[in-house]
This record gives C-alpha cells, sequence and structure tokens, in this order.
C-alpha cells in the first residue's frame, strides 16, 4: 500500500498512511462508477471478499488472513500493519482505513468523513480534500494528529504536578508563618502589658517620689522664711520699744532723768541699727516651685521592630583608602524595610575583605545591642581590595565595597638608615630606583653621581665638573627607563645624558636643537618618552629616548615646574615650585587639574621640590620650605605628614628629592644636611 520513494508534501498520487505516517501511493480513491461512494477494501494479492487484515508497507497490498500469513512467511522482512492491532472495524474510499461510526462530515464533500488534519491550515479535511484543496499541504490522520495533540498537552501541563505541589508547599508554609505570627503577636502582646504594668509601678514610685519631695522642698521654704520673719519680727519689737521711750522722754523735764535715758537710749539704738544692717529685707526663698515634663526613653514602653534589611542598611565611615598592616574601624548601621534605624541587635553580620590576589580575611563584628554594630579588620596585602558586608547572608546596600590598600603613610617617624657615603655628601637632590633595587643620586654641588646597589652600598661614584661627555654642571634629576638606562638632567649644561646601569655614558640631548632645555630639574620615564621639568621655561619638554624633541606643554598652568611623575592612571603630575601645587596632565598635554595651596598647615604645600607617586598612587611631596614630606592619596586628598626643620634623625633641612624603592621604603634628600634618609612604612 505505500511506496519506498517519500516526499515531503502530500499530491495527488502521494499521501500520508494513516497508520505509519509515511507517505504511500493512492491505489484507489474512486469507486468504479467514478462516484465517492465507498466500497468495502478487498485483497490485492487474490482478489476474495474476505476481509482484509493486514497491509504491506513494501508491496503496497492489502492482505486477507490467508495471504497476510504466506506473504509475511514469503518476505519476513517486509513492514506488514495488522488492521486488528486498531481495534476499529475498517472501510475504503481511497486509501488507508477508518472506523465506521463517524458523526463529522465534510461540509465541501457532506458524504466524506473528517479523517484528515490539515498542519498548515490547522483544519479537520477529508479525503477529497486532501488530494484537492490542500493537496500541496501536510497532513495526518486525526487519530495521529489527535495523539499528536494529547502528548503535546500533556507536555504543556507535565509542570501542573509539580506546581501544585509548590502552591501546597507554599500554602502550608504560609499558613505555618500566619500561625507562627499568631503567635508572636501572642507573646508580644503578653510581653507589652508586662513591661506596661512594670512601668506604670515605676511610673507610680516616681510620681509619690515626686510629691514628697514637693512637700520636703516647701517644707524647707517655710522654715526659711519663718526663721527670717522671726528676725525680722525681733527688730521691730526693739524700735517698738524705742519708740515708746521717745514718747515717754518727750514728756520728761528731768535733766538727771533724760541724761540718764540718752545713754540706754544709744546704746539700744545702736544694737537695732547693727542688726537692723545686717537683716535681710528680702525673702531668702522664692515661689519658684516648678514641674518639667520630660520625655524620657527609659520611661517608654519599649520598641516594635522587624528584622534588619540589607537593601536599606548602610556602612557608615568606610575609607576608601586604607594602610597596609593596620587595623581599620567602621560602623554598620541596620535598619528596617521603611529605612527606620533599628534599635535592637541580634543580626547575623559577616564582613570579609578579598585581596588583590583573591585571599579572603573574616572581620570581626561586635554587636552594640542597638542596632549598631562596629566592624574592623587588617589588611594583608598591597593593592585594591573588595570588602563585602551582609546580613543574614545578604549583601547590604552598596556592598561590595572598592578598597585600595596603600603602604602605611601614618606614623612614620624615624629613619632606618641614613646614607652619606662616609660624609662626601654635598647637596644630593634627585634620586631614582632601577631593576634589582639598584637606585642613583645626583649630587649637586659636587658635580657627581653615585650608584646604590639593593643593599644600600655604594657600587660606583663617578663624574666631574666640566661640559664634556660623562661630566656634570649642576645635577639635579634622576629617572631610569624600562631597559634599566638612566638619564641625569644638569641645570647650568641644560642639557639631559643617557648612561648605563654601570655608568658609561651613551647619548645627550636638549642642549640644542628642537626642544632646547633652559633649566631643566625633575625626570621621568613612560613608554619610550621622557619627560622632563623645564624650570625657567615653565613647561614640560617631551623627548623620545634617544634623545629626539616630540613637544612641550603645560606653560600656561605652570609657574615653576620642578619634579614630574606618572601615576596609576597614565597621568603626569608635576610639583610647580613657585604655585605651591600639584597640577596633573594627560600624558599628551591636556590639563586635568590641580591640588595643593600655600602655607604650613595639614594639606597645604609650600615650595614643593620632589615628588613621587606608589603602586597604589598615593603622591609624596618633599616641600623645600616646609622641611618635610607630606602624602595624599590619587585623589588628592590629604593624608599625613612626616618631617620638621631640624638635623637630627628624622628631621629635614631643605629636603629636595624623594623616590621609593620597590618595596616600599621612602628615600628623601635631605639636602641641606648632606645626606639621604630611609623610612620604611610597613
Amino acid at each position: 500500500m505505500a511506496d519506498k520513494q517519500e516526499t515531503n508534501k502530500n499530491t495527488a498520487n502521494n499521501l500520508s498512511c494513516s497508520l505509519c505516517a509515511k507517505f504511500v501511493k493512492i491505489l484507489r480513491h474512486k469507486s468504479e462508477d467514478g462516484t465517492d461512494d465507498e466500497t468495502e477494501v478487498k485483497c490485492d494479492y487474490c482478489g476474495s471478499d474476505d476481509p482484509v487484515v493486514a497491509l504491506c508497507i513494501n508491496c503496497t497490498l492489502c492482505l486477507c488472513d490467508n495471504c497476510n500469513k504466506y506473504h509475511s512467511k514469503k518476505n519476513s522482512t517486509h513492514d506488514l500493519v495488522q488492521l486488528n492491532e486498531a481495534r476499529l472495524p475498517m472501510t475504503t474510499g481511497a486509501v488507508g482505513v477508518r472506523p465506521k461510526e463517524k458523526i463529522l462530515y465534510c461540509t465541501k464533500h457532506p458524504k466524506n468523513e473528517l479523517d484528515y488534519y490539515c498542519r498548515d491550515c490547522q483544519n479537520l479535511i477529508c479525503l477529497s480534500c486532501s488530494v484537492k484543496e490542500h493537496v500541496e499541504h501536510t497532513h495526518d490522520t486525526v487519530v495521529i494528529s489527535a495523539n499528536k495533540h494529547r502528548n503535546e498537552l500533556a507536555k504543556t501541563i507535565a509542570s501542573v504536578d509539580e506546581m501544585s505541589e509548590k502552591l501546597s508547599k507554599a500554602e502550608e508554609a504560609i499558613i505555618a508563618m500566619r500561625d507562627k505570627i499568631q503567635k508572636q503577636v501572642t507573646e508580644v502582646d503578653e510581653m507589652i502589658d508586662k513591661c506596661y504594668t512594670e512601668q506604670l509601678t515605676k511610673l507610680n514610685e516616681h510620681h509619690q517620689q515626686l510629691k514628697k519631695k514637693l512637700q520636703d522642698e516647701i517644707s524647707q521654704k517655710e522654715i526659711a522664711l519663718a526663721t527670717q520673719l522671726r528676725g525680722v519680727k525681733s527688730v521691730q519689737d526693739q524700735l517698738a520699744n524705742m519708740k515708746k521711750q521717745r514718747e515717754g522722754l518727750e514728756k520728761t523735764t528731768d535733766l538727771k532723768v533724760l541724761s540718764k535715758k540718752k545713754e540706754d537710749i544709744e546704746k539700744s539704738m545702736k544694737e537695732v541699727s547693727d542688726k537692723y544692717k545686717t537683716l535681710n529685707t528680702l525673702p531668702v526663698e522664692t515661689d519658684s516651685i516648678e514641674f518639667v515634663p520630660v520625655n524620657n526613653p527609659n520611661l517608654l514602653l519599649g520598641h516594635l521592630f522587624t528584622s534588619a534589611y540589607p537593601h536599606t542598611s548602610e556602612v557608615v565611615d568606610l575609607p576608601h583608602n586604607i594602610g597596609y598592616n593596620t587595623k581599620v574601624d567602621f560602623t554598620i548601621q541596620t535598619r528596617n524595610c521603611k529605612g527606620e534605624k533599628c534599635t535592637k541587635g541580634g543580626h547575623h553580620i559577616l564582613v570579609e575583605l578579598k585581596s588583590v590576589t583573591g585571599d579572603v580575611t573574616i572581620g570581626e563584628v561586635k554587636d552594640n545591642n542597638g542596632g549598631r554594630y562596629v566592624a574592623s579588620f587588617v589588611a594583608g596585602e598591597v593593592g585594591d581590595a573588595k570588602l563585602s558586608v551582609s546580613i543574614n547572608g545578604q549583601q547590604i546596600r552598596g556592598s561590595p565595597y572598592s578598597i585600595v590598600v596603600g603602604r602605611n603613610y601614618q606614623g612614620i617617624n624615624m629613619p632606618d638608615e641614613i646614607v652619606n657615603d662616609n660624609g662626601s655628601m654635598r647637596y644630593p637632590w634627585g634620586i631614582a630606583f632601577g631593576k634589582d633595587g639598584m637606585w642613583v643620586v645626583a649630587d649637586y654641588s659636587k658635580n657627581c653621581v653615585y650608584i646604590f646597589n639593593g643593599q644600600d652600598e655604594l657600587v660606583k661614584k663617578f663624574g666631574s665638573n666640566g661640559s664634556s661627555s660623562g661630566q656634570f654642571s649642576s645635577p639635579i634629576g634622576v629617572a631610569f627607563d624600562s631597559d634599566n638606562y638612566f638619564y641625569i638632567t644638569e641645570c647650568d649644561n641644560k642639557r639631559v645624558q643617557k648612561f648605563n646601569i654601570n655608568g658609561n655614558y651613551l647619548l645627550q640631548f636638549g642642549s640644542d636643537g628642537g626642544g632646547k632645555l633652559s633649566s631643566p630639574h625633575g625626570i621621568t620615564t613612560h613608554n619610550n618618552k621622557v619627560y622632563v621639568a623645564d624650570y625657567d621655561n615653565k613647561h614640560i619638554a617631551v623627548f623620545q629616548t634617544n634623545g629626539q624633541f616630540c613637544t612641550s606643554f603645560g606653560s600656561e598652568h605652570l609657574s615653576g615646574p620642578r619634579d614630574v611623575a606618572v601615576n596609576t592612571n597614565n597621568q603626569l603630575l608635576v610639583v610647580d615650585y613657585s604655585n605651591h601645587c600639584v597640577v596633573t596632565f594627560t600624558l599628551d598635554g591636556h590639563y586635568v587639574g590641580k591640588f595643593g595651596t600655600q602655607g604650613s598647615s595639614w594639606g597645604q604645600l609650600s615650595s614643593p621640590c620632589g615628588l613621587a607617586i606608589d603602586s597604589n598612587g598615593f603622591i609624596l611631596v618633599a616641600e623645600y620650605s616646609n622641611h618635610r614630606v607630606s602624602i595624599f592619596d590619587k585623589f588628592g586628598n590629604y593624608i599625613d605628614c612626616f618631617g620638621s626643620y631640624g638635623y637630627n634623625a628624622g628631621q629635614f633641612s631643605i629636603p629636595r628629592g624623594i623616590a621609593l624603592s620597590p618595596n616600599g621604603s621612602i628615600y628623601v634628600s635631605d639636602t641641606g644636611n648632606k645626606r639621604v634618609q630611609i623610612f620604611s612604612n610597613y
């Protein structure tokens, strides 16, 4: 009944099999008289009227029972479909099998049952429709389509049981939570009543205490006033007696009597007068009796609160720049869902610091039982870090926080070491570090250069006064490039000389041609470029490392550039000696901003000379006039300072140069004291 060659679409002679869904040839589609009346299917093998029981897909034959047995035995590899497996009495009008009892008929072909489903039109159709109007469409039998729809619906509603189970659990959880809330309400209600009773008892006690105190105060006032009143009446009685004596004397003419009375009266008068002078004629007490109601929180019954909400809680006083190996404290304020401060502790707070290498440090948290927590941690690694703060397992608002862990620049005091080449240094100025801890310092007055190793031991001293190659006249600035060559600026020779690490001369530039220098001071290198602070020309001159001039910039923003350095954002920072500030440019010369004002207060600058920047962006400035080193973060915010004028260890006299070793130690050219002081900050 089926053809081995299949196609993707139904055609007039090719149709999807109603049982196997394979495309088969149409054997018969009309009765012999040309009508659409259905006839019983006969065996294609023997032509008998015996009922057809099977279909051979390979041979495209309808088979009766005998032929089916013979055919299946002879062709064991053929695909035979047993019609009795469908459990339906079958008829045919064209091809395939259909149940006899059908009630749905085609509207276009009223005698045809709707045995097929057109996938393209998504409608039921009859056999005639399938080979006519829908011949180019894809069809399925109603049974197959129903099964497909049933399977699709089964998949669609497969999650119903899972959702129903989850909802049942949710319902149970909600009911359980409602019961817990009711229980909690009962407990809290009892606590409120208990607190009310206790506070009411205290309030009654306080009421009685106030009443008693009032009576005591009144009694004391009355006693004081009574005492004062007796004193006043005593004097009044004496005055009244004297008035009577005066009236008696007015009627007496006896001289002896008058003489005697005069002495008595004068004596009494003196006594009364003395009492009167000491007598307080104003009331010793006032009527100041006042009761002022006090809204004392201790008299409140209490507070109702919910758990802290992470998205409303916050950290307070958390610094963004912290020192290495330094304990940092900050506060965590818990808040409820309305953003109100929690008044009770007991929350689970976790503080974690993740270092730049991925190591995690757990901080300490102290609960003050008032909704605020004091947290602390110690950063063990230098670099960018992330601080996570969570409440009950959830990150609070803003967490994780970005932290920059830098060298501990606070509390620097005494140097670890002082270098002066056994007292031969005369005017050390610029300092710079190369690879392996090697460092170089230029001596302005002795016109020479010192080379030290990583153990701060002198390796070589070279140079003499002059203008020849390898000679110097007032050397100031020192800088290393990525190839470990170093450069020396000479103020009087108005040039830059380049040397290898052994002090061998390589080349010079800046004394003539493009980029001619006037008074070169500080110098730095970055990406094969050399940046020179030209003091008198009031600009930055830029050269290639081979000495070729590139450009200059900054004259509209600078008055006295003394030193330069590149920060962690690939920007060029310049200390301006005359403007007492630090100016920032892009590497191609565009002005970015500045910080610093003239003065000696913390955060102010006075005649800055030297500049150094560490790997985390912290800025160190050597101040000529303030005789100190000031430290700022990468944003220009003041951190700390160290040093003062003097000649003792830790003091400075006109410090000019400054540099940072690979391990973070601070090297300062203490020019006036003819030495280099070395400070550790770790």
